[in-house]
């Protein structure tokens, strides 16, 4: 007898229905219908179920650092003085805390696998690993955590920061991340990426990092990203977040190193909802758009993800941790609106995020992980108009969340 079956659902590339068996923790059936009655069974209730989201882009330390601390011109620059001022007061137990609200409200809308940057500099040295990396182990049980060396102050003038760069390798980072475009120039942006490239090289890690968060078109470190990723033949392995400069490029510019970052395989994460509320700020009109060019980038064959990056402190004030708000605010913000269009905003939390996190056996088909959601909703447009509940949070094979929503009428 099969552990558990889940039954009356739809299949969330086919819109077919489907009954899915589960068995120590992995799918061994998926059929229209007629499994064999499991130990446990639940209904979809004629919802999709679909493999679990993935949150890509986040920084678990900062969440709900808002009282006290509120950014007033609500530009990046003011945030990251802001949090620059308090980061080596953070505590270890603080930073539990309320990395674990933001991880079981992440779980309990179907997150099962998220991507922190970890603030890495001459300022909290490695305290801030040691907090976010206690509550990596303090909630192993419900969510896989990867940890990202991030150096927000920079690198190419500050030899300490390198330094703790190294050590934050040695000390429970998985990925080496980065920001050029923190640099005073491109020439310095250069040799941060020469310095982050020379760690992931020596750790066999792989790279995610901020890249041209800002409207100046002066910047273009996504270029320099690229080459370098083809030079070490990192190909596949290097994640660009962020690429908001590309919005105020000219085309042909665009155009030329979009076509470079499809050669280098570079998987690219628009944060929508923090960069339409940053980028841009002070301007007058016309305003820009303060995004990467998603739809360009999607009609050259680039990996698009979308990520949530903060919740409610100096540098986001909203937020909510469910990858559906994202992914509608990106779908927005993109004019993404055709149906192969909404597809694609739907799987930008899902399977174009698994490609980054090379997630091979992702998915509903025999033979996957039991990572699964039961979603409220019959089609991706359904589920991005609606942002409905999830009925159900499998992790594998087990239930982890049940949502039940009740509405009474009284007339």
């Amino acid at each position: 007898m099969m552990d558990l079956v889940i039954r009356n659902g739809l299949s969330d590339k086919t819109g077919t229905p489907i009954e899915v068996g589960i068995t120590d923790g992995i799918i061994v059936a998926v059929e229209p219908s007629g499994i064999p009655a499991g130990d446990k069974e639940i209904d979809a209730g004629g919802g999709l179920i679909s493999p679990a989201f993935i949150e890509s882009h986040f920084h678990l330390e900062n969440a709900y650092l808002w009282d006290g601390m509120i950014n007033q011109s609500g530009t990046l620059q003011e945030a990251i003085e802001i949090y620059a001022k308090i980061k080596h007061d953070l505590t270890v137990e603080d930073m539990v805390e309320r990395a674990g609200q933001v991880i079981r409200t992440a779980v309990s809308h179907g997150t099962l696998w998220l991507r922190s940057h970890v603030d890495i500099d001459h300022i909290a040295k490695l305290s801030i690993l040691e907090g976010v990396a206690a509550a990596r182990e303090a909630y192993k049980d419900l969510i896989d955590i990867q940890l990202v060396a991030f150096p927000q102050l920079g690198l190419a003038q500050n030899p300490e920061a390198v330094d703790m760069m190294w050590q934050a390798m040695e000390n429970g980072c998985d990925l080496v991340g980065g920001m050029p475009h923190g640099e005073q120039n491109m020439d310095n942006a250069a040799k941060q990426i020469e310095i982050a490239f020379e760690i992931a090289q020596k750790y066999n890690a792989d790279v995610d990092m901020h890249i041209d968060e800002t409207d100046n078109p002066y910047w273009h470190s996504l270029e320099l990203l690229a080459d370098k990723t083809i030079e070490t033949g990192w190909q596949g392995r290097v994640t660009a977040g962020h690429c908001c400069a590309m919005s105020a490029w000219d085309d042909k510019m665009a155009a030329r190193i979009i076509e470079k970052v499809r050669q280098a395989n570079i998987h690219v994460i628009t944060n929508a909802p923090i960069n339409l509320m940053l980028e841009g700020r002070g301007h007058n009109h016309p305003k820009p758009r303060g995004i990467a060019r998603v739809k360009e980038l999607l009609e050259a064959g680039v990996n698009v993800s979308c990520g949530q990056d903060d919740v409610q402190n100096m540098f986001y004030p909203y937020g909510k941790m469910d990858p559906l708000e994202v992914a509608l605010i990106t779908a927005h913000a993109a004019h993404l609106g055709g149906p192969e269009e909404i597809q694609a905003a739907f799987d930008m939390g899902r399977y174009n995020a698994a490609k980054l996190w090379k997630l091979d056996n992702y998915g509903v088909h025999v033979g996957a992980p039991a990572n699964l959601i039961v979603l409220d909703a019959k089609s991706p447009v359904e589920a991005l108009r609606r942002q409905p509940d999830r009925r159900y949070v499998i992790r594998q094979g087990k239930v982890l969340v049940e949502t039940k929503t009740a509405v009474t009428w009284h007339t």
